[in-house]
């Protein structure tokens, strides 16, 4: 994966700046990029196999060089234990075979990428190219095991203080699709983990089974929805992220990671917290509902559940209830629905009764879940920086060394371990307020998927008045009638303080937007939707508003292509202050410097917008599904 253009940007910065030397051990990493920790529990759990001080190689063939199961298992230490200092490499190399391949003989892989670091923890993951995609081979497994052997030869004598953990090969995919031949390929590679397992036990190695429970998951989702399941491995090698997170929690536990994130019981009815595990509960109080300051010692691992695939592998996999637990119970509520809020926001609205038993908050965004996807964006970068050092500019300048490679190299360093830094730092835990009120408090549709009951097309917009407005499949969509001819569509209701909820999915080129506080006319607070070159998704605008200065949203490294993304906005106050969030995290927090309405008005319509003007793609459409809002005071 090339770096992206920021983080090159940055490396040239950094590059420019450099002044030192190039470096002697040009293979070796730079400084640590350690940052200071808030003091805890930095041994990590008792039982688990990441202590304190270490760094992790990650080893393989092209499903490690994916940096996806590799980079979940990273996120989730770095979230689980945000006062450990660990820190991880990722060597995989595409077709790699146990002799090496296209970065090198096994000599020159291990020596560079792996010894070099002086890693405590090496994970291997090789097999799947091994087998040759064929049906068992007396004489070519002869060749995985002697190689096998010997690759944990040489890292056992280079580091004779080093943990290995032996990968069982992830699986090819006979599951979801028929096999190419009797028995299939995955057959191979079961014959290839059995003898992982025998050679664990005899040389004192750690043991992951990334397989046969994977196999088993696959099963699962097979059962449950077979047209999903196949798109967790698509070409029935590399699994999508789907996948991978299957095999990260397969690692995790053969690691023996910890469940817990966190666990509070509250006993409404005696007006006390009975239970606080790996958090502090403070300023608890009981009236009008139950609300109290939380602050966990630990990060949910960050999942996505709103990407149907991500939700059937997890629930196939039983990964929430193995490795990622945040757990909330309230007993002695009256009967009926309450809902709970963090931080002001609205989390879900829950029957009595299943409060009383327990809900899992890792499994909603909450503002914990969004700082934990802030570490794994990190995560995702701080690998891309080191990928690109070794892969663009290590290896392939390794016989020439000019004077300007070392410093490139320098320069990426430190780049990587200025993220490693921000990234410990974003893994810390803040405190937030929880409320439990009584009621339904959550956001009502103003979208029936079915027909614009409640909406109404305006007649008095500048940039039209289509009425190419349609209603299919519970999708509302909107074009232009004609070339340069737009609109908006507006809803009946006034609304004054609210937050909208919503998800887009517009083709790229289209250019509109979300109108708060709307006129008929159609002068508003925008929310834009300009998903085009240049364009801007959940910043702020003034619509037909004289002396707004907006402020634009960074929306990109949240933004999902070619997939619904999830948008909410809050206004509230005369003079409006307006938040924005896309896909679960935060990307505008605006106030304007007065109110810059019409006639100095605090309520207005909700509006969508067809943009009109010849940069939108023929045909292209701003589509919309499971408009709801919820009124503020």
């Amino acid at each position: 994966m090339p770096l992206p253009r920021r983080l090159l940007l940055a490396a040239m910065a950094a590059l420019a700046l450099c002044s030192c030397a190039p470096q002697a051990d040009r293979s070796a990493p730079a400084g640590t990029g350690r940052v200071a920790l808030a003091p805890g529990a930095a041994a990590g759990a008792p039982d688990f196999a990441i202590a304190n001080g270490d760094h992790v190689v990650f080893y393989g063939d092209s499903i490690t060089d994916q940096r996806l199961y590799t980079t979940f298992v990273e996120t989730y230490i770095r979230t689980r234990f945000p006062a450990m200092d660990v820190r991880f490499t990722h060597s995989g190399w595409g077709g790699d075979r146990v002799g090496g391949g296209g970065g090198g003989g096994i000599r020159q892989r291990l020596e560079r990428d792996v010894i070099a670091y002086q890693p405590t923890m090496v994970t291997v993951m090789l097999g799947m190219n091994d087998g040759r995609y064929r049906a068992f081979d007396p004489m070519i497994f002869e060749i995985y095991s002697n190689g096998y052997k010997n690759l944990v030869g040489q890292l056992k004598k280079a580091l004779p203080q080093v943990r290995i953990t032996a990968i069982q090969p992830s699986p090819y995919d006979d599951v979801t699709r028929k096999p190419n031949f009797p028995g299939g390929y995955n057959a191979t590679l079961l014959r290839y983990s059995d003898f992982l397992a025998e050679l664990a036990a005899a040389e004192g190695l750690m043991l992951a089974d990334l397989n046969r429970p994977v196999v088993a998951a696959l099963e699962k989702a097979l059962t449950a929805d077979p047209k999903l399941a196949e798109q967790i491995s698509p070409d029935r090698v590399h699994p999508r992220p789907p996948g991978h997170l299957l095999m990260a929690a397969e690692l995790l536990k053969a690691w023996k990671a910890p469940a817990l994130v966190s666990a509070v019981e509250v006993d409404a009815a005696a007006g006390k917290v009975t239970r606080e595990e790996n958090t502090e509960v403070t300023d608890a109080s009981f009236s009008d509902g139950v609300a109290w300051i939380q602050r966990d010692a630990a990060l949910p691992l960050p999942i996505d559940l709103s990407d149907p695939v991500m939700a059937l592998a997890v629930k196939a996999g039983g990964v929430m209830e193995a490795l990622n637990q945040q757990t909330l119970a309230v007993k002695g509520l009256a009967a009926g629905k309450h809902t709970l809020l963090i931080d002001g926001d609205v989390m879900g609205v829950f029957d009595a009764e299943a409060l009383s038993v327990g809900v899992n908050l890792a499994a909603y965004k909450t503002p914990m879940w969004a700082k934990a996807m802030r570490v794994h964006q990190l995560t995702l970068d701080r690998a891309n920086a080191h990928n690109t050092r070794w892969r663009n500019v290590q290896v392939p300048f390794e016989e020439e060394q000019p004077e300007a490679t070392g410093k490139a190299m320098a320069a990426l360093d430190a780049l990587r371990d200025a993220l490693q830094a921000e990234q410990q730092q974003a893994a810390q835990p803040d405190a937030h307020r929880f409320e439990l009120l009584p009621g339904d408090r959550g956001f009502a549709p103003i979208f029936n998927g079915k027909d614009l009951e409640g909406w109404h097309i305006s007649k008095t917009n500048h940039h039209g008045t289509t009425p190419v407005w349609r209603v299919a499949d519970g999708v509302l969509s909107g074009t232009q009638d004609r070339p340069g001819e737009g609109g908006i569509l507006l809803t009946d209701k006034k609304y004054k303080n609210f937050e909208i909820s919503l998800e887009l999915r517009p083709d790229f080129g289209c250019d509109g937007g979300l109108f708060l506080r709307a006129t008929e006319k159609g002068e508003a607070y925008q929310v834009m939707l300009d998903y085009l070159d240049g364009g801007s998704v959940g910043g702020i605008y003034g619509e037909g508003l004289k002396g707004v200065q907006g402020t634009p949203g960074k929306w990109r490294p949240h933004w999902k292509s070619n997939d619904w993304n999830h948008l909410r906005a809050r206004i509230e106050g005369d003079t409006p202050r307006i938040r924005v969030w896309m896909n679960g995290t935060q990307i505008v927090d605006w106030t304007d410097t007065g109110n810059h309405l019409p006639e100095g008005a605090t309520d207005g319509h909700i509006a969508v917008q067809v943009h009109r003007g010849n940069r939108w793609i023929p045909g292209g459409e701003h589509r919309f599904r499971n408009i709801a809002v919820r009124e503020l005071p």
